[in-house]
């Protein structure tokens, strides 16, 4: 009787821990403006750097800084995340998005 009263409690601790985890808010949601991609876009470690992934067209895309044009460095960046990789921040090109 005592195991399976243990069991019975060890299985509604792991069912009341999987549903909080699934009423946790995404971290994604940050804030910033969201613009939608034009074309599938290379996510990169900083303008013009290594690439990370590729985002697609017709997703989202979070941005949290933009970068105006520097002499180094042509073109307006975006600083943010897409709706495919929420955890992982880049930059990619501004004609790069709508909004």
């Amino acid at each position: 009787m005592k195991r399976r009263l243990v069991q019975a409690l060890a299985a509604l601790a792991i069912a009341a821990t999987g549903s909080l985890v699934a009423a946790t808010p995404a971290a994604a949601d940050d804030g910033g403006p969201v613009c939608i991609l034009n074309q599938n876009s290379w996510l990169r470690e900083f303008p013009w750097g290594p690439v990370y992934l590729t985002l697609s067209a017709g997703r989202g895309f979070r941005v949290h800084v933009v970068r105006p044009p520097a002499p180094y460095s042509p073109g307006t960046w975006y600083y943010g995340h897409g709706a495919e990789a929420p955890n992982r921040d880049g930059w990619i090109p501004a004609e790069n998005c709508n909004f």
